[in-house]
């Protein structure tokens, strides 16, 4: 079995990595019609909000088909399975089944912490290969991550306004700079403040502008909004007065000069072809 594996915190956080998982799962459905999603400790309700999401986002044709193929696991049952291929993306999916895991080759997308052993396959134990972007990646490939964006729908009426992200940081107005505050606030209102526990639904239509402002309170490894506000044309405010050169500094660097340049995932793609 070939399978991408997500570990499901208890708090049923949508974050960039559930995103990432999900859509390479269906790229790599798309020609591998026996690909599993595996959500370990996902719930039915869990599983029912990712189907919901991913209707609302993706052009997939014979929608329904997918289901089968998204699975619930308990982290305990995992070990009775012998996998033949899986992508890992989540670090805390690397916590959460090394040890456990049973695979002729895992592959993983390198996100945070691998320089950390509890964040880590082991290569002496493991058959294991690192994909990986930014340079504080471990990793035995150099490798850009994708987005599903050729089955992205287009957007209808889309609102005037602002999406504020400022990770880990939910007191950020009262630690701005008044230059910071006033970059901000130069955007057109209304203002959404990002959620991970309950985010909006068709979220990309109620807003032009977004505004990412690092106040270091959170090592970004590889924050995907950029990509996702650019392929839809938003207006995009980086605010980084520490310079804090994480995933969102090279990132938002990357898509200045180079815009979505081979950052569609594709049959083409050296993780998609090997699971397939």
């Amino acid at each position: 079995m070939n399978a991408v594996l997500f570990y499901v915190t208890p708090t049923f956080r949508l974050t960039g990595s559930t995103l990432n998982a999900l859509e390479y799962f269906l790229a790599i459905h798309e020609h591998n019609k026996k690909i599993k999603l595996i959500l370990i400790n996902g719930t039915p309700m869990f599983k029912n909000f990712l189907l919901r999401i991913t209707k609302e986002r993706y052009n997939l044709g014979l929608f329904n088909r997918i289901k089968n193929n998204i699975i619930l696991m308990r982290r305990s049952n995992l070990v009775t399975i012998k996998f033949d291929q899986v992508l890992v993306i989540d670090y805390m999916t690397i916590k959460e089944t090394k040890g456990i895991l049973s695979a002729n080759k895992i592959i993983v997308i390198s996100e945070k912490y691998t320089a950390d052993p509890i964040y880590f396959y082991d290569k002496n134990l493991y058959n294991v290969e690192y994909y990986g972007e930014m340079f504080f990646h471990y990793k035995d490939h150099e490798y850009k991550m994708k987005c599903l964006f050729n089955r992205y729908k287009p957007l209808k009426n889309v609102s005037e306004g602002t999406y504020v992200n400022s990770p880990r940081n939910p007191n950020f107005i009262y630690e701005m700079n008044t230059d910071d505050f006033k970059k901000i606030y130069d955007c057109p209102g209304p203002y959404i403040f990002k959620n991970k526990t309950n985010p909006e639904e068709n979220l990309f239509e109620k807003f032009t502008h977004y505004v990412y402002y690092h106040a270091n309170k959170w090592f970004d490894p590889h924050p995907r909004l950029f990509l996702e506000c650019t392929f839809y044309d938003k207006k995009i405010v980086y605010i980084n007065s520490l310079k804090i050169k994480d995933g969102s500094w090279y990132r938002y660097i990357d898509i200045k000069e180079n815009g979505l340049k081979n950052r569609t995932l594709s049959k083409e793609d050296e993780i998609v072809c090997q699971l397939i």
